[in-house]
């Protein structure tokens, strides 16, 4: 199957658009972790896109599409917020089997592989219930037009939807006649379009349809996660901290939103692709009018940068040039590591890291203490502290063995059986784990 994605920038020639995202430099980091894991596992991979959306995504951060349609702007007469019709006037162009994939999904394996027989094929089934049938209750007394497809819906809104980070199949005359219908359910309600919250149109003529088409038609749908969601509560979509194990990400909704998500998939670009986010910096640094970003990244660089900064720990004197850059590129993917060491049973060291400071605020009427981590170029992650955090960071502080922490940790703790040790000993791995994704600790051998 031919893997496909799509851009349209709403007839906007804003760069700093953030399209949903906590920033608009997330967006564009975005499309270069989407583009390039899709290259990786996959032979042909295209992009439908608007002239503004030829002009940084090819012609700026040169992202590695097999090939490149400019054919998007033909839809700048539609409401900037109805940013689905992109894709699903993208289905209705497709001649052959084809997959569409999000510029917020990140794969780590071939689709093609996993559905290659497939007829229709989403992510996930979804629960349409309250936000759903509120968003539908508001929208649809000023509809003019609803295809008949949705009038089961409409009468009973309690129902599902698919979720679309990944859509496609073999079935093309499905695509083609449930794209019709989309959009003519969007055209016939023009004069609609300024009385509703288009954002939320999306779901509708996109997710709601597909589903209810689909039923119509009695297509079987395939999909990527067996799992039905509840009314995009989505959770297990967005651990960088688990790849290349976790195959697949995706930042729908509130995950787009969230500064330590965000950052995470920054720090992978920039160990993963340090040349494209250099061109993603000379970018940003150029709209910003400032030379914030960090634009001399090469493979060669961050190798270095990473040799340094294991040099600096074990020798527990860090240097303060590039500190934060090279604690991010070196903690990147360290989850991992310690799951491995875990696994073997092997000890290895721990040591805290810099750029910590502790504080104190008052929260609910008492005073709490945080924990704040510096970030390069964003505000300081913030983990609140309980007792059991201090005990185990008061252990950490002078750098410490593996088994060493747990002998010492273990005093704490009352247990009678080795099934009560094993719990403490999980409880205290996930604290680790959650320490290397916070940036707070380093484990080296």
């Amino acid at each position: 199957m031919k893997i496909i994605q799509s851009f349209w920038t709403g007839n906007s020639t804003d760069i700093k658009s953030n399209y949903g995202w906590f920033s608009y430099k997330y967006n564009w980091l975005s499309w270069i972790l989407s583009c390039h894991q899709l290259v990786k596992f996959h032979k042909d991979v295209e992009l439908y896109t608007d002239r503004f959306g030829y002009e940084i995504l090819i012609t700026k951060l040169q992202l590695p599409y097999t090939k490149v349609h400019v054919v998007l702007d033909d839809l700048n007469d539609y409401h900037s917020d109805l940013w689905a019709v992109s894709k699903i006037k993208v289905y209705q162009m497709q001649t052959e089997p084809f997959l569409h994939i999000d510029g917020d999904v990140f794969v780590w394996e071939s689709l093609n592989e996993k559905f290659r027989d497939a007829a229709v094929l989403t992510q996930n089934l979804e629960i349409t219930a309250s936000n759903y049938a509120k968003m539908w209750n508001e929208i649809s007394p000023e509809l003019l037009y609803m295809p008949n497809e949705m009038k089961s819906y409409h009468k009973r809104p309690d129902n599902f939807g698919c979720n679309m980070g990944v859509t496609g199949g073999n079935d093309i005359d499905f695509f083609k006649e449930y794209a019709r219908i989309s959009i003519d359910f969007l055209d016939k309600n023009r004069k609609a379009w300024s009385k509703i919250n288009c954002l939320n149109f999306n779901l509708f003529f996109e997710q709601v349809l597909f589903y209810q088409y689909a039923q119509k038609r009695e297509a079987k749908i395939d999909f990527l996660f067996n799992e039905v969601y509840n009314d995009g509560y989505y959770s297990g979509f967005a651990e960088f901290q688990d790849v290349p194990d976790k195959k697949y990400l995706h930042l729908l909704g509130a995950y787009k939103k969230n500064p330590a998500v965000c950052k995470a998939m920054e720090v992978y670009v920039m160990k993963n692709y340090p040349q494209y986010y250099s061109k993603w910096a000379v970018m940003i640094n150029e709209a910003e009018g400032e030379q914030n970003e960090i634009e001399f990244l090469t493979p060669e660089m961050a190798a270095e940068l990473i040799s340094m900064f294991d040099h600096e720990l074990k020798s527990k004197k860090f240097s303060a040039e590039h500190y934060l850059l090279k604690r991010d590129l070196y903690t990147e993917g360290l989850s991992g590591y310690l799951k491995s060491m875990l696994g073997k049973k092997e000890d290895f060291n721990i040591a805290l890291l810099d750029g910590l400071e502790q504080t104190v605020s008052e929260l609910n009427g008492e005073e709490v203490s945080f924990l704040e981590i510096k970030e390069h170029n964003a505000a300081p992650g913030k983990y609140q502290l309980d007792d059991l955090d201090q005990i185990a960071l008061g252990a950490i502080e002078p750098g410490i063995p593996y088994s060493e922490f747990i002998a010492e940790m273990l005093v704490h703790f009352d247990y009678d059986t080795q099934e009560q040790q094993d719990g403490i000993l999980t409880l205290l791995n996930g604290l680790l784990a959650s320490y290397i994704v916070l940036k707070i600790i380093a484990i080296y051998k």
